[in-house]
């Protein structure tokens, strides 16, 4: 709680988070409440989505989102300077449902092989997902941009289309954080993209420029940089970064 006149308030905080986070966010967010006797709304999309939400003035005090995301919302003064908080940064992987044969995915030459003989590819949205665009970079890369769009099946969010791979049948693969994916039971990790085609993705808090509870959402990010929240990031694929966001 803070203090208004010596009076304790309890705030509700609302946060805008990248679907990469969720696997952590929703486990712990419970701990903060406990702690802090605020309340914590928390809305859960791609990043590209979440800008768009923060361009049509959608009500939030925080933004969880990519750096790239916080330059354009900087752009249009929509974040309060001095408030960025890294949280770690993430991989892309891939996935199969649990059981399934694993494909080698250790070389481009391979991976290339892993999709080109999948049947179909689950993965997020490219329009508005870090790692849907991502994949098809990779597929374009690798000369293989047009097989792979013609087999994708696309879904709102990373952890929605490993839900989806989940309920597949069939020669499946699917392709997306490794949070995402750590996040479905039902799919297993293959492994992250080979290194050469990884694209590692800082994700960062950021209050918006129009919050009335500065304060309390500014101790919501700096709960998700305590120890115990920042070891969980870790167990769902992340790597921390050190104070100067290395």
């Amino acid at each position: 709680m803070f203090k208004v006149h010596d009076r304790e308030i309890s705030a509700e905080i609302y946060v805008l988070a990248a679907g990469a986070v969720e696997a952590v966010v929703r486990d712990l967010v419970g701990s903060f409440e406990k702690e802090s006797g605020h309340t914590v709304k928390i809305t859960y999309a791609p990043v590209g989505a979440l800008r768009d939400k923060a361009f049509e003035g959608e009500p939030a005090d925080v933004i969880i989102v990519t750096p790239a995301i916080i330059e354009k919302l900087q752009a249009r003064g929509l974040v309060r300077s001095g408030t960025r908080t890294d949280l770690g940064r993430l991989g892309g992987g891939i996935a199969v449902r649990k059981g399934a044969q694993r494909p080698a995915i250790a070389t481009p030459e391979e991976l290339k092989l892993a999709l080109l003989t999948a049947q179909v590819i689950y993965y997020a949205d490219p329009k508005i997902a870090t790692a849907g665009a991502h994949l098809l970079s990779v597929a374009d890369r690798l000369g293989i941009g047009g097989e792979v769009r013609q087999k994708g099946r696309t879904a709102g969010g990373g952890k929605a289309a490993m839900e989806l791979l989940a309920r597949s049948s069939g020669d499946t693969i699917g392709l997306a954080q490794i949070s995402e994916i750590l996040s479905v039971p039902e799919v297993e990790l293959v492994g992250p993209y080979p290194d050469e085609l990884q694209n590692m993705t800082t994700y960062s808090g950021i209050l918006l420029e129009r919050t009335m509870q500065s304060e309390p959402a500014m101790a919501f990010l700096k709960f998700l940089t305590s120890l115990p929240v920042q070891m969980r990031f870790v167990k769902q694929g992340y790597e921390l970064l050190d104070r100067d966001g290395k």
